[in-house]
């Protein structure tokens, strides 16, 4: 299954003001939990809008800014992953067809299993 997680408030706090990147912590239980769905062969997309706003959307500014950090952010706590995706359009709410409200890595199993799929994407198998 391609999993696709947002990175800021998702895998690692909220950036606070006049706080860096490099010193957001993970959130609790967010770096098992995406290793456990790495392992069970799960393909892991990290999304983020970081900077969107503040860029007037342009990714190349972003890359130039915070690329570099959030990969190296990303090693130093042994998160997997298999795509990263700077670029998420700023917005204030987000409507989607495929989305899952997070409220915590408790509740999401290790293997996938309990993460609803689309009508159409119900063949996919939990390995």
């Amino acid at each position: 299954m391609r999993i696709c997680i947002d990175l800021d408030g998702v895998i690692c706090e909220v950036r606070r003001k006049n706080q860096s990147y490099e010193d957001v912590k993970p959130l609790p239980g967010a770096i098992e939990k995406i290793q456990e769905l790495k392992s069970k062969g799960h393909y892991i997309i990290i999304s983020t809008s970081r900077h969107m706003k503040t860029t007037d959307g342009n990714v190349n500014k972003i890359l130039a800014k915070v690329g570099e950090i959030t990969l190296t952010w990303l090693r130093k706590h042994k998160i997997p992953f298999d795509e990263i995706n700077f670029g998420k359009p700023y917005a204030h709410i987000y409507i989607d067809d495929k989305a899952v409200r997070f409220s915590g890595w408790k509740k999401i199993r290790g293997d996938g299993g309990n993460l609803p799929l689309k009508k159409e994407d119900k063949e996919f198998k939990v390995k």
